[in-house]
């Protein structure tokens, strides 16, 4: 999951971290001489090394030389703590360099993704995954593998100084401390890996539920279900905190336990060192030693348990990120999320609609469907013509108009843009030349500048382009009356609109870049009667200019069309004009009657 840059620095930040140990444990090394000079002055004479380092520093007495061991030992751990602060300060930028670069992957390798994987995935899931899944991996795996290295380098090296010392005891030392830990991560590793699944799926209900609650807390508020909501977060968030509570009292308190452990082993190296010197004064030096480095190899050891205990933890996590980020690739390259692919997804140039759009045999099944949606379609879409798609709900109309968009791939056919298929980049192409007014408006909170030229960078937003567009849709008069007109912000998903102004604001959208194409999903069927008229009035002039293609839950949306296709069980049953299926198919006959006594008329 790294790129090689980060490899080597994590090359790098290894080679600090080995430096870091080397130096903590010539800090614990250097307390062997000093101790052995305070309790025996007499060594300095003795002691080949010692007078050697006497006579050369030019050192006229024992207290003075015992003073210089002490400086030098104090010197040793504080340089050792400085190396220590450094490396650790590069881990964690390290770490947090990586859970931005992660989270803008994922989001980057989310975005990429076809409109199909869309199907199968709860956009929460997916925000959870970003926002916080990243954040464990790094928490949990990233700097907890970083801190489990270091701490393995600097228990190592010590206990290599303490069996230059004395074998034997170097032996114990690792064997209980290192043996006691390693027993009780043996027992509990199984345990929490089936922690961190629960964990997973429990973030998961817990962003979908709160997700879901805010999104419609207008209706919830109105029906007063609030507390249902609230029942359903209860759950997830109880049993969510329950194992994070778990995880961390597994990594805590054996340390208590291991710590008594330790100190009861100082007691036995007592004993040992007495029964086998016979003189405290010959005992000291190698005693402090060992309680200088159990003061060092005790948090080391501690370390090692819990970041092994987090890491088992976060494994879960790690493997479900790992799958998103290391699976098949999108259909196009991937690029980084920089100003210039902004810039040129901006500036793609689009793919005209010359002589005609068919779509030849084409069939169509979602995933894990057993019924296709659409059968043997078959069809030409003819340029500056306006092209209507009527039937029941499920009859095939959005999966259609989502296959004519691009995002969709058909499971048979082929559809052809002026006799070339639409593969490869000419999707990208073609998106580009398409507009798409949706049922339901998604806005963002922002002003309504940046909501009509959705997704453009502020500083190249087309002025011109914007003025037209919200003239065209005929929004350019209630922009006029607010105090910032087109810097008004419009709230979350627009609330402080009404329906009829975001469904204009997304007209707005879809012309703002002028495209050849333009694709009505039930785009008016929150307006009113009379504002419908004027906005079909206006979209059927377009019709002189631009391809429109309008799927209408009302006939009257289609009446001015130049051709109606009329879907049943994903197939076409039907094609004509208003007056001539309304002649000639029972059914749409019965459509308009049906909807002209709705209406009253």
């Amino acid at each position: 999951m790294l790129e090689t840059r980060e490899r080597w620095q994590l090359l790098g930040l290894g080679i600090c971290m080995l430096v870091m140990a080397i130096l903590e444990t010539a800090g614990v090394a250097s307390i062997l001489p000093f101790m052995h000079v305070v309790s025996n002055p007499g060594l300095v004479q003795e002691n080949q090394w010692l007078s050697l380092i006497y006579d050369r520093l030019g050192f006229s007495s024992t207290d003075s030389f015992r003073s210089f061991f002490g400086l030098v030992a104090l010197v040793m751990i504080s340089v050792n703590n400085g190396c220590s602060a450094w490396t650790t300060s590069l881990m964690y930028r390290f770490a947090w360099s990586q859970n931005h670069r992660l989270s803008t992957r994922l989001l980057e390798r989310y975005m990429d993704r076809p409109y199909s994987f869309y199907l199968s995935r709860n956009t929460a899931g997916l925000s959870k995954n970003i926002l916080s899944e990243v954040s464990s991996v790094i928490q949990g795996v990233v700097l907890a593998g970083l801190r489990f290295v270091c701490r393995l380098l600097v228990t190592l090296l010590i206990i290599g100084l303490l069996a230059v010392v004395d074998v034997r005891l170097a032996l114990i030392v690792g064997a209980v401390l290192g043996g006691s830990y390693g027993l009780v991560y043996v027992f509990v590793r199984r345990r929490q890996r089936r922690l961190g699944r629960e964990r997973f799926l429990q973030n998961g209900r817990r962003f979908q539920v709160s997700g879901e609650a805010l999104a419609g807390i207008k209706e919830l508020k109105v029906l007063g279900r609030e507390r249902s909501f609230l029942m359903r977060f209860r759950d997830p968030s109880s049993r969510y905190c329950s194992v994070g509570a778990s995880n961390q009292i597994v990594g805590s308190l054996p340390r208590y336990a291991l710590e008594t452990i330790a100190y009861g082993g100082v007691l036995l190296i007592m004993l040992y060192s007495l029964r086998f010197s016979g003189d405290v004064r010959d005992m000291l030096p190698v005693l402090s030693l060992y309680v200088f480095a159990g003061y060092r190899l005790m948090p080391s050891f501690n370390e090692l348990f819990t970041t092994a205990v987090l890491m088992r933890f976060n494994q879960s996590a790690l493997n479900h990120l790992h799958d998103d980020l290391i699976g098949p690739e999108p259909e196009h390259e991937l690029h980084k999320l920089t100003v210039d692919r902004v810039k040129e997804e901006t500036e793609r140039k689009p793919l005209p609609l010359r002589n005609a759009l068919v779509l030849r045999d084409i069939s169509f099944i979602y995933p894990n469907a057993e019924i296709a949606s659409l059968e043997s379609i078959n069809l030409t879409i003819q340029p500056h013509t306006v092209v209507g798609f009527v039937g029941e709900t499920g009859a095939g109309k959005t999966t259609l108009v989502d296959l004519v968009l691009g995002l969709l791939s058909p499971t048979s056919g082929v559809l052809e843009v002026d006799g070339e298929p639409l593969t490869g980049d000419r999707i990208l192409r073609w998106q580009r030349s398409c507009g798409y007014i949706p049922q339901v408006i998604f806005l963002s909170d922002d002003t309504i500048r940046a909501n009509i030229a959705f997704g453009v960078p502020s500083e190249m937003v087309d002025e011109e382009a914007l003025v037209r567009a919200a003239s065209i849709a005929q929004i350019d008069d209630f922009i006029a009356t607010l105090p910032k007109t087109y810097d008004t912000v419009v709230g979350e998903r627009g609330v402080r609109l009404s329906g009829g102004q975001r469904q204009r604001i997304g007209i707005a959208r879809a012309l703002y870049h002028d495209p050849d194409v333009l694709v009505m999903d039930e785009a008016t069927s929150s307006l009113d009667g009379a504002t419908e008229a004027a906005v079909m009035e206006m979209i059927h002039h377009l019709g002189k200019l631009k391809t429109l293609i309008v799927i209408a839950h009302r006939l009257s949306t289609v009446r001015a069309c130049d051709v109606i296709y009329l879907l049943q069980d994903g197939k076409i049953e039907a094609h004509g004009t208003y007056p001539e299926l309304a002649l000639t198919n029972t059914y749409f006959r019965s459509m308009a009657g049906l909807e002209a006594s709705a209406m009253g008329g």
